[in-house]
């Protein structure tokens, strides 16, 4: 996850530029869904360490990290992107929110259609709510199968630098 002590320089994407971002979202979050329109803004920000984020106003909706963009949590909670799901019990949720990578034996249920690599948000059994972003280490099927060890690699979970910025 990118640290965000100060966002260097921070401009407003033009349409052009909001296209081809919109096309990078597509490829890298495979069979996610953005609802991107034209009438949202975007501003791209550069952070200290070169990294790229982009905001909606003032609130961080996509971040750049390892090559590709991520949805913030944010984004998922308002409904802006929809990716698949990795369901955890209640007993994951507090190593989760704290950064812990998903273990197989926290998982109670897995949305079809993910494949090894692809971005899935982590929720809870209980509420539902979307409670960090990763990447998951096998695919849909392979997850449900498996009976340890790691199953989604945590990039940005409740709490941190990403969620925290902006909050009113």
């Amino acid at each position: 996850m990118p640290k965000i002590a100060r966002i260097k320089k921070r401009h407003l994407l033009k349409a052009k530029e909001q296209k081809i971002l919109s096309e990078q979202l597509d490829r890298d979050l495979g069979n996610g869904r953005t609802k991107l329109s034209e009438e949202r803004r975007l501003e791209e920000g550069v952070l200290e360490d070169g990294s790229k984020i982009y905001l909606s106003e003032g609130i961080i909706v996509f971040f750049e990290l390892e090559g590709r963009i991520f949805p913030a949590l944010r984004s998922v909670l308002d409904g802006l992107v929809q990716i698949p799901q990795v369901v955890v019990d209640m007993g994951a949720v507090k190593f989760v929110v704290n950064g812990a990578d998903v273990m197989r034996p926290g998982v109670t249920k897995v949305d079809d259609g993910i494949i090894q690599g692809s971005i899935v948000s982590i929720v809870d059994e209980k509420h539902g709510k979307p409670l960090a972003i990763g990447v998951s280490t096998m695919s849909s099927d392979d997850m449900r199968n498996a009976v340890s060890g790691k199953v989604v690699l945590s990039k940005h979970h409740v709490g941190d630098e990403l969620w925290e910025y902006g909050k009113s």
